[in-house]
């Protein structure tokens, strides 16, 4: 029998229920899209064509592409120079900004603490799941690194520091201690890890009071953290959110330096791994698997996974599925970084061990990064076009209480807004360009790094081998909920 649906599952299925709720008992079919798609060829054409896809960017860019790019020195256009763009760069508004994000901080966390305990009518779940974590790294990828500009954790403890100075005429910076240097973004790493379990196993990650003590828990590890090494060492180092959207703003169209604000080509911040330590290659792989566990956790072969699982194991229900979760979560987490320690291994044989292995790791690390936003698009794209639009109710009432304080409290949610099909081609679409993209940073980083060109081509094949093979399976996982198959 089946004990369990995936995650994933549940989540599609809750989006239909919410829309029945809200939209007049609209009834909602498979997964919360209406129909599965039925494919117009088989899905193995499908999964063959993106990886033939994939192998033919690799050979077009190995015939064409001779570029030995520094990683500093690209294209980049000034926005400094426009009016606008000084406004929305100049301290004032990144003060309105960074307040209006901590009073909707305390919000959220008043909300889960004081206020409906439904999952649909309080404003913490959607906003913590939708607005923030999802809506963020959009934004993170394709505009920048916005949360740096409206983290609300920073903007806090920025007020402290500025209180404490003029109250004790000293500035805190003196009680701060080094970052170890053997350190490096561990913790990051590790409190992502954290994260990912509550957003993926935790089955208490919808409950507004628990979402709301793990936010207080959080900040006060987060201040305590600044306090003692510094507001800026901390993020650097420790903070799983800066590091995660830092990431994924790294492909970015814009950046930021110090008094510069510029426009650049997608993907060229990829290609300078100068930062990049052995934490950090753990954390660009745990980006990447936990999105991929988060995909595999709605097929049928989990499925049938868990509930053999399940049998075997004593203990309680929730006991034993959390368990299950957590290991899977764990396994698909080390079995990444075993993988890419082989491929890097790989890549040092292939390219006649100009560049040992761990060398290799940190270079060619950042080029999966485009992969992990593919996958995030793939995956909760549309989960953010049908549940999100819950924000627009729940900011007339946040706290579930049955306010109208903007006249949006009834607005229904459409959930055929987008259909299975929608979601299909999405997920295709960009699943194939982030392995493209991918293979394309690859090979650049190996023409600057290897001795001729003919190294660097022979240097990629197991790179190569390793998109392929995760294009195909990448469909496969993101296929099963959506599309019919026969």
């Amino acid at each position: 029998m089946t004990l369990h649906q995936p995650r994933t599952t549940r989540r599609l299925g809750s989006i239909a229920c919410v829309a029945a709720c809200l939209a007049c008992g609209v009834r909602a079919h498979a997964h919360g899209f209406g129909e599965r798609y039925d494919l117009p060829v088989p899905l193995w054409l499908w999964i063959g064509a993106a990886a033939a896809a994939v192998i033919l960017s690799f050979v077009l860019m190995g015939g064409f592409v001779t570029w030995r790019l520094s990683g500093t020195a690209y294209p980049r256009f000034i926005l400094l120079r426009f009016r606008i763009a000084r406004a929305l760069t100049s301290a004032l508004f990144r003060r309105v900004v960074q307040s209006f994000s901590a009073v909707l901080l305390v919000l959220v966390v008043a909300a889960g603490l004081f206020g409906d305990q439904t999952p649909t009518r309080n404003l913490a779940p959607t906003f913590i799941w939708i607005v923030w974590w999802v809506g963020f790294a959009y934004l993170s990828a394709l505009v920048g690194n916005v949360w740096t500009f409206v983290n609300p954790w920073e903007a806090l403890f920025i007020t402290y520091e500025t209180l404490s100075k003029r109250a004790l005429h000293t500035s805190p910076e003196i009680r701060r201690r080094r970052w170890p240097l053997w350190l490096g973004v561990w913790p990051a790493a590790m409190l992502f890890f954290v994260f990912a379990w509550v957003e993926l196993v935790y089955d208490g990650r919808s409950i507004p009071s628990h979402l709301a003590w793990l936010c207080i828990g959080y900040s006060a590890l987060t201040w305590a953290g600044m306090f003692v090494f510094g507001r800026t060492v901390w993020l650097r180092n420790a903070d799983p959110f800066a590091n995660a959207f830092g990431a994924f703003a790294r492909f970015s169209v814009t950046e930021a330096r110090p008094r510069e604000w510029n426009l650049r080509p997608f993907g060229v911040g990829l290609l300078d791994p100068r930062d990049v330590t052995p934490s950090m290659v753990v954390f660009v792989l745990l980006l990447l698997s936990t999105v991929t566990f988060d995909g595999f956790s709605a097929t049928p072969l989990w499925g049938r996974l868990q509930d053999a699982l399940y049998s075997a194991l004593p203990g309680s229900g929730n006991a034993r599925l959390t368990f299950i979760g957590s290991a899977g979560l764990a396994v698909f987490a080390g079995g990444f970084v075993a993988i890419y320690a082989l491929i890097a291994r790989a890549i040092a044989v292939a390219g006649r061990r100009e560049i040992e292995s761990g060398a290799v790791a940190r270079l060619f690390v950042l080029s999966l990064v485009p992969i992990a936003i593919a996958y995030h698009l793939a995956h909760y794209f549309t989960y953010l076009l049908i549940q999100g639009q819950l924000v627009i109710r729940l900011a007339s009432d946040p706290f579930g209480f049955g306010w109208d304080l903007f006249g949006t409290a009834r607005h229904p949610s459409d959930i055929g807004i987008v259909g299975a099909r929608f979601a299909w081609y999405v997920a295709v679409v960009a699943i194939v360009i982030g392995h493209v993209v991918a293979v394309s940073v690859a090979h650049i980083i190996a023409l600057r790094e290897y001795s001729n060109r003919r190294v660097a081509l022979r240097s990629q094949v197991p790179m190569l081998i390793l998109m392929v093979v995760y294009t195909m399976v990448g469909l496969w996982i993101i296929a099963q909920p959506i599309v019919e198959t026969r």
